[in-house]
């Protein structure tokens, strides 16, 4: 018996890391939103594609509507969401904000006549508001009186505004970005000033909380370090 020992150990050894690398392995599935056209997203999945390639955690982004998107997180049936804004893990429990942000955004309004001014939410009362359905920071700030136009995506959010059937379009972008590129392609212009600035937070299960703290430990480093805003540079350059 005692000759066998050796091999029950190297068994047991080989055992062990075989369940190690594979519950490593295990792949977190990211809800994510207009993947091909979203400047801001394209910043997202840059900087979080870094980070979690450093832990050497498997990550797939998943394109879906936005609110979809959060209906599946809270409901388990994604691992997280690309980011969400910071006053939402009040809000749900059940969630784990890493923390620092992965990126800042701004509000920015498009109209296909530049005859508004808008650089604060109440300036956009009583006009036809056009919006990505299922963004919070727009959805909980316009004005009540506002005429609400949902868009599942930016380019039918465009459409709508050169088509007519919206005053003005609000877009959350990267903070000092420029204009949407299928903007001018329409007609659409960029109006003057922001209605919001905030910074946004990558989202995950609470059930994630222990790889969570470690992303964020990443995150902060790749911040101090300028390598954050490095990679979101190219990213926006690349979208350009």
């Amino acid at each position: 018996m005692a000759k066998w020992l050796p091999v029950y150990r190297m068994v047991f050894v080989w055992l062990v890391c075989w369940l190690a690398v594979g519950a490593h392995a295990q792949t977190l599935h990211i809800g994510s939103w207009d993947r091909k056209t979203d400047p801001l997203t394209k910043v997202g999945e840059a900087v979080l594609s870094q980070a979690y390639a450093e832990l050497q955690q498997p990550v797939e982004f998943v394109d879906l509507p936005i609110r979809r998107a959060m209906s599946m997180m809270l409901r388990g049936d994604l691992d997280g969401n690309l980011f969400r804004v910071a006053w939402l893990a009040d809000e749900q429990p059940s969630l784990f904000r890493v923390d620092p942000p992965v990126t800042f955004m701004e509000v920015r309004v498009y109209a296909a006549k530049p005859i508004f001014k808008a650089s604060q939410w109440s300036q956009l009362s009583k006009l036809r508001v056009v919006y990505q359905r299922g963004a919070l920071v727009v959805e909980r700030n316009l004005p009540e009186d506002s005429v609400r136009v949902e868009a599942a995506a930016i380019g039918e959010l465009f459409r709508i505004l050169a088509r007519g059937m919206a005053d003005v379009g609000l877009i959350v972008e990267p903070v000092q970005s420029e204009p949407h590129a299928l903007a001018a392609a329409v007609g659409v212009v960029r109006l003057d000033g922001a209605v919001e600035h905030t910074a946004l937070h990558h989202y995950l299960l609470a059930s994630h909380q222990a790889f969570g703290i470690r992303l964020g430990g990443v995150l902060k480093r790749m911040s101090t370090s300028g390598e954050m805003q490095s990679i979101a540079q190219k990213a926006l350059q690349a979208a350009d």
